[in-house]
């Protein structure tokens, strides 16, 4: 995929880190990167080899934000967060530079976006979870099921989020599950751009099992927003002789009471650095990700390269990749079968007991779906791929923009 002809130039504003550094640096190859906006230092952007010059550095936010943690634990912090934003994106707003087009992260760009407007420049945001609206809705709901207190958003931080999905020209998406949570909030379906992400797979490949038990593989969080709570209360369910449920990832406050008592079976490994994920997942035969509100889970991709068939729910992004194989069979649950895996509903428990059964009784089945798992993940998932789509993205918002001022 090539970059469009007249390329355009582009400054990130960013909170942190994300994704936006594996653009910037694909920006930058493309002649593409006007200048990246960010609270880390130098010394961290040149680790994804984006030049000193192409870098305003406002560290201030970023020390602001660990002494919050220090001081006051994850809640309190939670709290200063709209306000430690708010330096950051005002300050960020007076050092946009003069680009042909903003691309704001969600939460600290509505000073961007509205300086880049009077100023005639084009805007995107980038959205990476459910609609603001759909995400509290959801989370809400799962921790008022569960008897647990939720922390709910602030309000002005709810409000500015609203605020600028209205003033950006397109807001870009990651995946099915937030383009539809976006349109079921009523957005116009003209204004949002869908690109899944990408990942660096060059240490993630197949390898050989060394075991006969049954192992199903879960990295992320152990929250409720990941769904933690369906994937054990499924795992015991399903009750398949010589199993075992690995779950990688930091505990949360609620991590005990969504998982439940202790048992041999149930292995937590706790947080694990990224070099060791290879190995781990290559020690599985299915991956599950249960999550209820995910934009886009890499660690889908990342399992899939190492040869695990994936069991998604339908709010993580797997839908998308695991879409481009074509679908098998849908269940009359509406669970949706693939070459490489399954999408099962989201908060469906039991949906996830019967493909633990399926494929555990199947060994031939759960060959093919490896085989396919590694096939699929060698598809162009590269941040290359990535940025060139985004830079053809860019281009139509500037050609939409230049038909609006004629």
């Amino acid at each position: 995929m090539r970059p469009p002809f007249a390329i355009p130039q582009v400054t990130i504003v960013v909170p942190g880190r994300w994704h936006a550094f594996d653009l910037a640096r694909e920006l930058v190859q493309f002649g593409a990167l006007h200048r990246i906006v960010t609270n880390y230092p130098r010394s961290r952007t040149r680790r994804w080899n984006i030049p000193d010059a192409k870098v305003v550095s406002l560290p201030f936010t970023l020390m602001l934000t660990k002494f919050a943690w220090k001081l006051g634990g994850e809640k309190w912090a939670m709290r200063q967060n709209f306000r430690i934003n708010d330096l950051f994106a005002r300050r960020a707003s007076r050092l946009l530079g003069s680009p042909d087009l903003v691309h704001g992260w969600s939460g600290a760009s509505e000073p961007s976006l509205l300086a880049a407007k009077a100023r005639g420049i084009a805007t995107v945001l980038e959205r990476s979870s459910a609609h603001m609206l759909e995400q509290c809705r959801i989370l809400r709901e799962e921790y008022a099921a569960l008897g647990l207190l939720w922390e709910e958003t602030p309000r002005a931080t709810v409000e500015r989020e609203l605020r600028e999905y209205e003033i950006a020209d397109r807001v870009f998406v990651p995946s099915l599950f937030v383009e539809r949570s976006f349109l079921d909030r009523g957005f116009s379906g003209e204004r949002l751009f869908r690109n899944g992400f990408g990942v660096d797979l060059s240490r993630f490949a197949p390898g050989k099992k060394n075991d006969d038990v049954f192992r199903v593989i879960y990295a992320g969080s152990l929250s409720v927003r990941k769904g933690i709570h369906h994937l054990v209360r499924a795992f015991r369910e399903a009750n398949i002789p010589n199993s075992e449920l690995m779950l990688v990832g930091g505990n949360m406050p609620e991590s005990d009471q969504l998982i439940g008592p202790a048992e041999p079976r149930i292995c937590r490994l706790g947080h694990v650095p990224q070099s060791e994920l290879p190995a781990i997942y290559r020690s599985g035969s299915v991956f599950a990700m249960p999550s209820l509100e995910d934009g886009y889970g890499l660690v889908l991709l990342q399992a899939a390269a190492c040869g695990l068939p994936l069991i998604a729910s339908a709010s993580t992004g797997g839908e998308d990749f695991l879409a481009s194989s074509g679908a098998i069979n849908v269940s009359n649950d509406g669970t949706k079968e693939f070459a490489a895996g399954y999408v099962v509903p989201t908060g469906n428990s039991l949906a996830i007991v019967d493909v633990l059964r399926e494929l555990s009784a199947a060994p031939a089945l759960l060959a093919e779906k490896r085989m396919a798992a590694s096939t699929l993940a060698h598809r162009d998932l590269s941040w290359r791929r990535y940025a060139a789509a985004n830079l053809d993205a860019y281009s139509a918002v500037l050609a939409a923009q230049r038909k609006d001022t004629r």
